[in-house]
């Protein structure tokens, strides 16, 4: 099983979720855990269009490199987390 990093941010009601590795993958929840399954399915979606459209899928970046990216540390320094979304081997 893969696991993307996703960055999550919100509040109690409303949480979004971005990831970061592949471009334009978001989603949302009423609660961080609602949002990081609802991210799992947008993953599986993002992964099955970029293969129907010829495209690779890009491997999980470790959490360490995400977290030198210059405009995730500064979600990060905002109040945003850092979260796993699990994927099944077949999403990729």
């Amino acid at each position: 099983m893969a696991l993307y990093v996703a960055l999550i941010d919100g509040e109690g009601g409303a949480f979004g979720v971005v990831v970061p590795d592949l471009p334009g993958c978001t989603s949302a929840g009423a609660t961080v855990e609602q949002a990081l399954s609802n991210a799992a399915e947008a993953v599986r979606l993002w992964c099955d269009d970029a293969r129907a459209d010829g495209e690779d899928v890009p491997e999980p970046r470790p959490i360490e490199d995400l977290r030198r990216d210059p405009d995730i540390a500064s979600a990060l320094a905002a109040g945003a987390v850092l979260g796993l979304v699990p994927t099944s081997e077949l999403a990729l």
